[in-house]
């Protein structure tokens, strides 16, 4: 495998890409999986934001400025993963 240059942006990248594929597959896995202890640990997780979304009204134009950062154990795992990566690689 070729190296990679290591640097801050390709760790972030990485991580990035880990945890958004974590959160997908997360979300499949608590859609498709039967009603019990395994759905349960899909299903559970956290949420870190601004809710509801903060406005800034000044009558010629407003601003609306928010986010939400859901996780849940795939996510985190899928961000471990793209440290393993960048580690290793």
């Amino acid at each position: 495998m070729a190296a990679f240059k290591k640097n801050m942006w390709l760790l972030l990248l990485l991580i990035l890409i880990g945890a958004s594929l974590g959160g997908v597959l997360g979300e499949i896995l608590k859609t498709i999986s039967p009603e019990g202890p395994l759905r349960n640990i899909f299903s559970t997780g956290f949420q870190i934001g601004l809710t509801p979304p903060v406005t800034l009204d000044l009558r010629l134009f407003s601003f609306t400025i928010g986010f939400t950062l859901r996780a849940n154990l795939l996510t985190l795992l899928g961000s471990i993963l793209g440290i393993y990566i960048y580690k290793y690689a």
